[in-house]
């Protein structure tokens, strides 16, 4: 049985001071400004980072070279050709040459020069491609040729049968007797002015990025 709380403990009890209430955090004015403070920058930062990779893209495509190989053949002559179709300078790299499982560090010229037999045709021209050449755009190599037409045809044969180059077209090959066959591949490394760097074959019509 609980006995009855006497007058003493019940005035006791009235006057003991309240429990004291659980803190609330508080998030005052400055601690909110502070975080948007710090959300602000970081956007910033990203929209800074963001708009210097635009600027680079768009700095880059403004001088981009994109080289080419070619095959020309008129009255005037015939030419084994490398042009620039792009807006900027392409600096070539390095220039090889693939052939039979094997690699020569040669251009064009020496190349045909070094696998062909019997004398040398005449009117024989070349415009050597070495590393550290720098072909500005819109202009064109003439790497290999032949100029006047005595010996033209003749050249041209030479150069379809021993250069694969997709650049020519099939009824060339067949009217020149230049179908099949192991055919070397010319190999130029180059890059532009802001070290963006591509690799072009001439047995491709793309350059490929590396």
């Amino acid at each position: 049985m609980i006995a009855p709380m006497t007058a003493d403990a019940r005035e006791a009890a009235e006057a003991a001071p309240p429990a004291p209430a659980r803190p609330r955090r508080v998030w005052d004015a400055d601690r909110a400004l502070s975080l948007s403070a710090m959300a602000v920058g970081i956007c910033t930062l990203f929209i800074t980072l963001y708009q210097t990779h635009l600027t680079r893209q768009a700095q880059s495509a403004s001088v981009l070279p994109y080289l080419a190989f070619g095959l020309t053949s008129t009255n005037d002559g015939a030419y084994l050709t490398l042009r620039n179709d792009g807006v900027g300078p392409g600096r070539l790299d390095a220039v090889r040459v693939h052939f039979k499982g094997r690699t020569t560090v040669a251009d064009p010229y020496d190349f045909f020069l070094a696998n062909r037999s019997g004398p040398k045709p005449s009117g024989l021209a070349v415009d050597r491609v070495t590393p550290g050449r720098l072909l500005p755009a819109n202009s064109t190599i003439q790497m290999l040729g032949c100029s006047g037409n005595t010996d033209r045809l003749a050249v041209l044969r030479e150069m379809v049968k021993l250069f694969a180059l997709a650049d020519v077209p099939p009824s060339w090959l067949d009217e020149l007797q230049a179908q099949g066959g192991d055919k070397a591949v010319i190999e130029i490394d180059y890059s532009s002015v802001y070290g963006d760097r591509w690799r072009i074959r001439s047995d491709q019509l793309v350059p490929q990025p590396f």
